[in-house]
């Protein structure tokens, strides 16, 4: 939606400059003019085609009021008519080629929010698509096993294999349905070491270290109340598919493994730049930042280690056990007080089973959320949660005696509120312009305050 709003702003622009273009050269206004005749001539400008774009900005404007309302019948209602709109004016595709680029990522985003394959059939008579080579310089993948077996990284690399444990069932499962190798089970070794609460240096997040904006393009949500790159199993599809589209587009695991590190614009210009086709001869050639040359050898390493432990000195291994849980389908926003006291356990628990949510609360907007709870609670949450008056009740009021030297933002401030809210619950404020010292005045807490206390 954004692209079609930037496309239409960029082709409203080209009609109204057309149209009030004033030059102090009378001879550079005459060409302007002559040329403006022109295109108008050969493109068939005209107010009709202006007056249909404008009315299409007006549906796009009430497609967006009412989704950010919350009233979702009348956002498709307005989005149809304005999809009718658009396909009702008279394009010239000689002269709007240019808009193809921004429909086709359109159309990507689409695909992946729907989990359409991309080129399904290309990928699945590809005979390479299950093999990852582990084949690669000798001396590199030696280093790298000595770095990964001795010292701290010894016991970084210990953690990772037993937290591993929680999620690669999971992760096995997922890679199956994507017809992916299994060997990729392996990648959060390098990634995030298992440690789904990783946040990089550039703001990757979670098992697979997955970008906002990457994020966003494979369907994640990502917003104040969620971010579901912390969502182990939503973070792994959405890098196998990222995974899929990069081997069909470098048809080689190597060159695609990198590619997830770097990303795949940058990888295809450091080999346009360094007229390298492997992964081998870019680190040769110096083409990737050394964070890239060495992804590929760490995750080789990762896989031997993971595949044979004992052989290389992991023994007795406590694997942490697969995460298990009942989930129920939400519509409302519900404190997560409330829900653990329906389902008979803590908020810790609930946020442990939920590492997606943000906020004190399931999120605000999002239909059919999934929601974790501890396995073997679902009837006893449903039965308690249906007695429930009050799904996101209000912290509670405070009585504050004003002392000497404050003043309504200051307090506003302490409290985690605004003033106005604070006139809202104390009517008398709002004809007078100053408090004083001992009054009395009722205020209702923002969330941070009490959280804050805790």
């Amino acid at each position: 939606m954004t692209y079609l709003s930037k496309t239409l702003i960029i082709i409203i622009s080209v009609f109204i400059i057309c149209n009030n273009i004033s030059f102090a050269d009378s001879d550079v206004k005459q060409a302007v003019n002559e040329q403006e005749e022109v295109i108008a001539t050969e493109y068939k400008v005209d107010e009709t085609i202006k007056q249909k774009i404008m009315d299409a900005d007006e549906n796009f404007k009430k497609v967006v009021e009412s989704y950010h309302k919350g009233d979702y019948e009348l956002t498709k209602e307005e989005y149809q008519k304005f999809l009718e709109k658009l396909k009702n004016i008279d394009i010239d595709p000689e002269v709007t080629m240019f808009l193809l680029t921004d429909f086709e990522n359109i159309l990507i985003k689409l695909k992946n929010i729907n989990d359409i394959g991309t080129c399904k059939k290309e990928f699945n008579k590809n005979t390479k698509k299950n093999e990852i080579s582990l084949v690669y310089n000798q001396e590199i993948l030696d280093k790298w096993l000595k770095i990964y077996t001795t010292g701290k990284s010894k016991e970084s690399v210990r953690l990772a294999l037993q937290r591993s444990g929680k999620y690669r069932d999971m992760i096995k499962q997922v890679l199956k349905e994507y017809d992916l190798p299994e060997q990729l089970e392996y990648l959060p070794i390098v990634e995030s070491l298992f440690n789904n609460s990783t946040v990089s240096r550039a703001k990757a997040v979670g098992l697979w270290q997955i970008m906002g904006h990457r994020g966003k393009s494979l369907g994640l949500q990502i917003n104040y109340w969620v971010d579901e790159r912390r969502d182990p199993e939503k973070a792994t599809r959405a890098a196998a598919k990222y995974l899929k589209e990069l081997f069909i587009l470098l048809n080689d695991w190597q060159l695609a493994l990198v590619s997830y590190n770097r990303g795949e614009f940058g990888i295809i210009r450091d080999m346009k730049f360094s007229n390298a086709s492997s992964v081998e001869e870019m680190k040769e050639r110096s083409a990737t930042p050394k964070e890239t040359q060495n992804y590929v050898p760490q995750f080789i390493v990762a896989t031997k280690i993971a595949e044979n432990p004992q052989e290389y000195g992991f023994d007795n291994l406590q694997y942490e056990c697969p995460l298990e849980y009942d989930m129920v389908i939400v519509n409302k926003v519900i404190d997560l007080k409330v829900v653990a006291k329906c389902a008979n356990t803590t908020v810790e628990i609930i946020r442990q089973l939920n590492p997606s949510i943000l906020a004190w609360c399931t999120p605000h907007g999002y239909n059919n959320f999934e929601l974790k709870i501890p396995l073997g609670t679902k009837d006893i949450f449903l039965e308690n949660i249906a007695k429930e008056k009050e799904l996101n009740p209000s912290p509670g009021f405070i009585k504050h005696k004003v002392k000497k030297g404050e003043w309504l933002e200051l307090i506003a401030q302490k409290y985690r509120t605004s003033v106005k809210e604070i006139k809202n619950d104390n009517p008398k404020l709002k004809k007078k312009k100053h408090i004083y010292p001992g009054q009395i005045i009722v205020i209702r807490p923002g969330r941070k305050y009490f959280e804050s206390k805790k």
